[in-house]
């Protein structure tokens, strides 16, 4: 791998990115709060007064931010997107740290969303100040995204593509933490409720109730069996479907009348979620079928699709170069979860990375951290990129 060395990238500094992600880090925008509109406010504190800049409020404390650096034209251009939101943190005496001091220790920052994904806002902000410090005129639009609600319903993506204004964008990058690699996929996921109602009877008589709980169970031990029999992606494997909640029973002598479970399926590129749902319906139809009485109600809970940008799309081959010239690997790399592509991709269909600072396996983990080097290295990433390929 090769090596930065363009002496016009040093001018930024791990503490440059210390001081941003600090400030980022100690406003709390937990989930289900988030009061994000707090630190998109913070975000324009710290960029000048005549920015092109639009606040889209979805709450009276949350809200998505786009900040916006006219091009030489209107039609298409770049879109850098990272969510402000985190997770909730938990059982504050497991941190080694106060999850908001934002405390660094030598390179590594801790707090809750250091790495997922104020690590990636952190390097966005960096490269949109060398933008505006450039004074250039980009040939194209450049869009900086500071997202809502991206670990629970997506409001602030989606609110951003209702709005409009980065619809026309020729690509996108996802500043999520992608463990100093390139992502060019992510797993969709598919969320079932699946509840069975039976019919109650004394546990001495089985044969006079429907056991709810044993057909539910039934049910998507068959349903487990044909979702994760498909194709073979060659970077993010099989899908998967878990069962992640489990309901029903009263007391251990009653065949129990009511049975509901949740499924967690994250599909590969290629599998149709209409497909996953149909198959559903029709082991619900033959238990029926042999079960007289019995009652099954499919509901989806979440929809999101599996999504993928080819390697010979000149966004991929653009981005991987530039990545080997400031010590970022060109590994395949995919991601499990979903991110705010989910809902824009499918909606403007144009060509996407996740590319961001940190290991995205510290998501949502207690004692959350990250390498200030690693962020750095991201911001140099964009603001090369812009330099190459936009001015």
């Amino acid at each position: 791998m090769k090596k930065e060395n363009d002496n016009k990238y040093a001018q930024i500094t791990t503490e440059q990115c210390k001081q941003i992600l600090q400030k980022l880090v100690q406003i709390n925008t937990c989930q289900p709060e988030g009061n994000e509109g707090k630190l998109a406010d913070v975000i324009l504190e710290m960029l000048p007064e005549n920015i092109v800049y639009k606040k889209i409020n979805h709450s009276k404390t949350r809200a998505s931010l786009i900040i916006k650096v006219n091009g030489e034209t209107e039609e298409g251009g770049i879109a850098f997107v990272g969510h402000m939101d985190t997770v909730a943190c938990g059982d504050y005496s497991q941190w080694s740290y106060p999850p908001h001091d934002a405390i660094v220790k030598g390179d590594i920052l801790y707090g809750r969303g250091s790495a997922d994904m104020k690590g990636g806002d952190a390097a966005m902000i960096l490269a949109l100040k060398w933008m505006l410090e450039t004074k250039k005129r980009p040939k194209k639009s450049i869009y900086f995204c500071f997202t809502a609600d991206e670990e629970s319903k997506g409001s602030g993506i989606c609110g951003i593509v209702k709005d409009g204004t980065v619809n026309k964008v020729d690509e996108i990058i996802i500043c999520e933490p992608s463990d100093e690699k390139i992502g060019t996929c992510e797993k969709g996921a598919f969320w079932l409720k699946i509840t069975v109602q039976g019919k109650q009877s004394h546990a001495s008589r089985p044969d006079l109730g429907i056991n709810a709980v044993e057909y539910v169970e039934k049910l998507v031990a068959e349903l487990k069996e044909q979702v994760e029999t498909g194709e073979v992606h060659p970077i993010l494997g099989t899908t998967t479907a878990s069962v992640t909640k489990l309901c029903g029973g009263i007391m251990t002598n009653i065949i129990p009348p009511t049975a509901e479970a949740e499924l967690d399926i994250r599909t590969v590129p290629g599998v149709s979620h209409e497909h996953i749902l149909k198959c559903t319906e029709e082991i619900a139809d033959r238990f029926r079928k042999k079960i007289p009485g019995i009652q099954i109600t499919i509901e989806v809970m979440n929809d999101r699709p599996a999504l993928e940008t080819s390697k010979d799309s000149p966004l991929v081959k653009q981005i991987m170069k530039t990545a080997q010239m400031v010590g970022i690997s060109t590994e395949d790399k995919g991601h499990y979860f979903y991110t705010d592509a989910s809902q824009i991709i499918p909606e403007i269909s144009v060509p996407f990375v996740i590319a961001g600072p940190g290991d995205d396996a510290l998501a949502h983990c207690i004692n959350e951290h990250i390498s200030l080097e690693s962020v750095r290295r991201y911001a140099k990433l964009y603001q090369k990129y812009l330099e190459k390929y936009y001015l």
